[in-house]
């Protein structure tokens, strides 16, 4: 008797005990998460050009109207920056035909690069003291690769090599 009398109260403590972390937990639900992190975003360049060209006015005079031309002209600004610090060149591909330190295999590559090849212009670079057959230029692997197999027939040494592609005015 006397442990079924303990049973009965360790099932009621265990209810009740339940019931009050559930309602403890509900209270915690419906509190949100707040805090202010607008000091950690970066500046609006629209902001920034017009604090430039205001020459570091207080934000109190500032426009910040969001209008087109002035988001165009940040937009702009950006782009030119961009502009001014790329290279010259791209990463590319060339297949190369012929490496060796025998001038007269590079002409005789180069003549039967020509031969099978016509549209495909082999060049000869000398790098001391090195003689190499190129040709091709390609921006990527998926644009080579077709050519590549078909050169392959005639040179089974081919391979694809990177190469720098020049870009505007050079």
């Amino acid at each position: 008797m006397k442990g079924v009398l303990q049973s009965i109260v360790f099932v009621l403590v265990m209810a009740i005990t339940g019931c009050v972390s559930v309602n403890s937990s509900k209270s915690t639900k419906n509190k949100m998460y707040s805090e202010d992190l607008t000091s950690y975003l970066p500046p609006d360049p629209v902001d920034t050009l017009m604090i430039s060209e205001n020459n570091g006015a207080d934000m109190a005079t500032v426009d910040t109207t969001l209008e087109v031309t002035n988001r165009l002209d940040s937009v702009l600004l950006v782009v030119n920056e961009f502009n001014s610090e790329t290279k010259n060149y791209v990463e590319g591909l060339s297949m190369q035909l012929y490496a060796g330190n025998d001038r007269s295999e590079a002409k005789e590559a180069q003549m039967k690069a020509f031969r099978y090849f016509p549209d495909s212009h082999p060049k000869i670079i000398f790098d001391q003291p090195n003689y190499k057959v190129r040709m091709g230029t390609f921006y990527t692997h998926l644009e080579a690769y077709p050519m590549y197999r078909a050169v392959q027939t005639r040179f089974p040494k081919a391979i694809l090599v990177p190469i720098r592609i020049p870009v505007g005015n050079n």
